[in-house]
């Protein structure tokens, strides 16, 4: 693959077959809570915003931010409609960070669970997450 950089094939856990040089890309990527519910929070005042808007103008109010334009140039209803969409996708986003799956198993490789005999821990240890082995 050019230019002397090694590239190999690694199989992992999930039996996908990967480049070496983007595995950290496939695999080791988390968002972390934190910020997907930072991120949910301001989708939700965003659109707490757009229903204000869409509630508080008189039609005085709407005709002169007609004049102005952009997202103010937008109907009454328009900011409405908006603005439960937006609600409703930070609810979506913020129901996600804690684990909630919109398509359930639709979507991924299947898991099972594990028997007892061929946990990966046994005892009462607490397991350590590593890179591949090297076979």
């Amino acid at each position: 693959m050019g230019s002397g950089l090694r590239t190999r094939w690694v199989i992992s856990n999930a039996e996908y077959a990967v480049l070496t040089r983007i595995w950290c890309y496939v695999f080791a990527v988390r968002i972390p809570v934190w910020f997907a519910l930072t991120v949910a929070a301001f989708v939700i005042l965003f659109g707490a915003y757009r229903i204000r808007l869409g509630l508080t103008w008189s039609p005085e109010q709407e005709e002169a931010a007609r004049k102005r334009g952009g997202l103010y140039a937008m109907g009454k209803r328009f900011h409405l409609f908006i603005g439960v969409l937006y609600i409703g996708m930070g609810i979506a986003l913020s129901a996600m960070a804690f684990g909630w799956q919109p398509f359930g198993n639709a979507i991924g490789p299947s898991t099972q669970t594990p028997s007892k005999d061929k946990a990966p821990v046994k005892g009462n240890t607490v397991p350590i997450d590593q890179l591949p082995t090297k076979k």
